[in-house]
C-alpha cells in the first residue's frame, strides 16, 4: 500500500499567540513556529497557527535585528490555546502600565499562558509566578534571584505547571512545541517534525539546564556531577574541598584524579571558575556594586575577585561591564 498522510484530529485549531519585547530572541520564536508549521504539512492541514502581539501594535526588533510585524492588536480579546511572553535582552522594558495591561488581557483569554526565555521577569512583577513552578534562561537566574528572593526557580529546560508554562529560551522553545504537537496529534506526528529539525529525541521537562562550564556535566562520571552540584548550591558560603568530596562519595586524592583525567584541572580551580562565570552573570544582568558580588560568590574582596576575574576572562570586572552596557 502507498504511504498515507496521517490525518488531524476532529478539532478546533490550536492557537499559539507570542506577546514581542524588545531585543527578544528570533531563534526562541522560529523554534517554537516552525515545528508548527511543520507540523501542518505533517497533517496536511492548518491545525497549528500562531499570532504575534507588541505591546503598542508596532513592528518589534529582535536582539539579531530581525523586525516582526504584529499580526494581531494587543487590543483584540481573542482566545489562545498558548500565549507566551518572549523576551531576549531587555528584562525590565519600559510602559510596564501597559505591558501589564496587556498581558492581563491575554493571561484571561489563554487556556496556557506562560513565558519564554527570560519572559519571566514580567510574569514575576505582575504576579502571574506566584504559586507556580516556572524556569527563565539560567544567565539570567541570579538577576531575577536578587530582585524576587522570595521566588524558587526550577533548574529545567522549560516547567509547565497547571496553567503556566515557561521556557528557558533558545532550543526548548521547541521542545515546548514538539510536546504541545504530541499532546494535540500524538507522539508519532511530533517524532516527525522533531526529524525535519534533525532533532533525535524530545526532551522532557524535567531536563535540567546546562549552565557556566557544564557542557560536559552529562558525561562525566557520577561522583563528578555530585561534586558540581555541590559546588553550584554553595557559591556564597564556599566549601572545603573536603566536604566538595565528601558529597560526592568519594577522598580528596580520588576526586582530584577524576576532575584531572575528565576536565583537565583540580576541583579547586573548577570551583573558583564556576564561581567568576556567575560573577560576570551579575555584572552583566545586575546593577550591583563589585563588593556585593564578591560577597555573593564567596571572595573576601573586591581587589582579590579583580585579580582573578582579569586572569581568566582577560579584563577587570569594571571593563567587563562598562563593555557589556556599551552593546546594550
Amino acid at each position: 500500500m502507498p504511504n498515507q498522510r496521517p490525518t488531524a484530529k476532529q478539532s478546533e485549531q490550536i492557537r499559539t499567540g507570542v506577546l514581542l519585547i524588545d531585543q527578544f530572541s528570533s531563534l526562541c520564536v522560529t523554534a517554537m513556529t516552525g515545528p508548527f508549521r511543520s507540523a501542518n504539512r505533517e497533517l496536511g492541514a492548518e491545525v497549528y497557527t500562531w499570532d504575534f502581539v507588541s505591546v503598542d501594535d508596532k513592528p518589534v526588533m529582535a536582539s539579531d535585528g530581525l523586525s516582526v510585524l504584529p499580526t494581531l492588536s494587543s487590543k483584540e480579546a481573542q482566545k489562545f490555546d498558548y500565549f507566551f511572553v518572549c523576551a531576549g535582552m531587555q528584562s525590565n522594558p519600559p510602559n510596564r502600565a501597559a505591558l501589564n495591561s496587556t498581558m492581563q488581557r491575554f493571561a484571561r483569554q489563554s487556556k496556557v499562558f506562560g513565558a519564554l526565555c527570560i519572559g519571566s521577569f514580567m510574569l514575576a512583577r505582575a504576579g502571574f509566578l506566584e504559586g507556580y513552578d516556572f524556569t527563565l534562561h539560567w544567565e539570567n537566574q541570579p538577576a531575577f534571584s536578587e530582585e524576587f528572593p522570595e521566588l524558587e526557580i526550577s533548574p529545567n529546560l522549560y516547567v509547565m505547571d497547571r496553567d503556566r508554562w515557561t521556557g528557558s529560551g533558545g532550543l526548548s522553545s521547541m521542545d515546548i512545541a514538539l510536546h504541545i504537537i504530541a499532546e494535540h496529534n500524538g507522539i508519532g506526528i511530533a517524532n516527525a517534525v522533531g526529524n525535519q529539525y534533525q532533532i533525535d529525541r524530545i526532551r522532557g521537562a524535567s531536563v535540567g539546564q546546562r549552565p557556566y562550564s557544564l557542557n560536559q556535566y552529562e558525561t562525566l562520571p557520577k561522583p563528578m556531577q555530585q561534586a558540581i552540584t555541590a559546588m553550584i548550591a554553595n557559591m556564597e558560603l564556599t566549601l572545603p574541598i573536603p566536604k566538595v568530596a565528601s558529597a560526592a562519595g568519594k577522598t580528596v586524592r580520588s576526586l582530584e584524579r577524576m576532575f584531572a583525567r575528565h576536565l583537565d584541572t583540580s576541583p579547586a580551580r573548577y570551583y573558583r571558575k564556576l564561581r567568576l562565570e556567575k560573577v560576570r552573570q551579575l555584572l552583566w544582568h545586575t546593577n550591583l556594586s563589585i563588593l556585593e558580588i564578591a560577597l555573593m560568590t564567596g571572595f573576601p574582596s573586591p581587589s582579590h575577585l579583580s585579580r582573578l576575574y582579569q586572569t581568566e576572562f582577560g579584563l577587570k570586572p569594571s571593563e567587563d561591564r562598562k563593555g557589556r552596557s556599551a552593546l546594550t
